[in-house]
């Protein structure tokens, strides 16, 4: 567990959810692109091909990680990028760490 925020971190964990399925190549940390889409919303739609059960192991996997509580009523649509997750965990962690502005 950390209780700094770090994107190297959130793309690590992305990157090992992403390999525990069978895919077609490998993916490192580094591959992963801020704003490229994890999953898709419409069929046909260029993903990384994550799908519903890997969002919450990597929803599991954060909040271990960095000790945060996820809402359970995140709209999937609100995270689709690192940059969208990391905004997100930065607001928990002010909320959740450091109290109320």
């Amino acid at each position: 567990m950390t209780t700094d925020l770090s994107e190297q971190r959130v793309k690590e964990i992305i990157a090992d959810v992403y390999m525990r399925t069978p895919r077609d190549r490998p993916l490192t940390w580094p591959e992963i692109q801020n704003d490229y889409p994890l999953y898709s919303l419409d069929e046909g739609e260029e993903s990384l091909g994550l799908d519903s059960l890997d969002a919450v192991e990597i929803a599991t996997e954060l909040e271990e990680a960095f000790d945060l509580v996820l809402p359970t009523e995140i709209d999937p649509a609100d995270l689709r990028t690192v940059s969208q997750v990391m905004a997100l965990l930065k607001q928990l962690f002010r909320e959740q760490r450091e109290g109320p502005a």
